[in-house]
């Protein structure tokens, strides 16, 4: 599973994005602004192709204060959301994972 450890830190963010996989799910992170105050964007979605090639209708998102804090906090959520539905990501693993 995910820890907190496999995020970055707040400076990283703030210069670029952040992919990465477990088992089939997906996940993007971003910084974004959202009502003049910056946010944690994630998304999540299925294998095997990336964000911008997979359909819109497929990514669910969760949006996170921009805070050192919801580093661990957004670790725990995607590793929910992968248990949640484990079946469905090890469905859509590429043959590199």
């Amino acid at each position: 599973m995910l820890k907190s450890t496999d995020l970055f830190h707040i400076p990283f963010y703030n210069k670029t994005q952040y992919t990465g996989s477990i088992k089939g799910m997906r996940y993007y992170i971003r910084k974004q602004e959202e009502d003049g105050e910056n946010v944690f964007k994630v998304w999540i979605f299925p294998g095997p192709f990336c964000f911008d090639r997979t359909a819109d209708e497929l990514k669910e998102s969760a949006t996170f204060a921009f805070t050192e804090e919801n580093i661990p906090v957004i670790a725990d959520w995607l590793n929910a959301q992968y248990e949640a539905r484990a079946g469905y990501w090890n469905q859509h693993q590429s043959v590199l994972s």
